[in-house]
């Protein structure tokens, strides 16, 4: 293998395993954050997501990119079926952050701890689950990167062996 495929292993894993481990720690907070009150809890994403949110967006869009790259790069070998996968999972992911954790953060950006509206759990609860469900995608395209660059990198497609004729 030449050093460009190589390099794109070696970005794909670790930009992959940075942006699950960063929304898998989100999950860990979750028991502890579901127990703030309200002030607390809006508090603590004035002050920290906002920073975090900058890096993981970034480091989350060049996984996607990275994984999408190695897909083509693994074309016609036994290795693009789950780096294509892994691709995949990650562009799910970044669909539901869009769909799901995006929109919750547009409305907490709103309120302020002594004015939050009524149904101010239900928002909080959707942007935990778009978190779960992100660590899961996030998780299975790491784990399916480490399937493909752990097994066989032989073509699947041989060239027909030369006819006698030809030798």
């Amino acid at each position: 293998m030449s050093w460009w495929p190589r390099l794109l292993w070696i970005a794909a894993v670790v930009l992959v395993a940075l942006t699950a481990g960063l929304t898998f720690a989100r999950l860990l907070e979750m028991p502890v954050e579901l127990g703030y009150d309200t002030s607390m809890y809006v508090r603590l994403n004035d002050a920290l997501y906002p920073h975090l949110s900058y890096v993981s967006a970034a480091v989350e869009v060049l996984a996607m990119l990275a994984t999408a790259a190695l897909a083509l790069v693994e074309r016609g070998t036994k290795r693009f079926r789950p780096a294509l996968s892994a691709a995949v999972l990650m562009a799910g992911a970044l669909v539901l952050w869009l769909a799901v954790v995006r929109p919750a953060n547009a409305v907490f950006a709103t309120w302020a701890p002594q004015s939050l509206p009524p149904h101010w759990h239900q928002w909080r609860l959707r942007w935990e689950m778009g978190q779960v469900g992100s660590v899961i995608l996030l998780s299975a395209a790491f784990v399916l990167l480490l399937v493909a660059l752990t097994g066989p990198g032989r073509l699947i497609r041989t060239s027909p062996e030369p006819s006698p004729r030809t030798r």
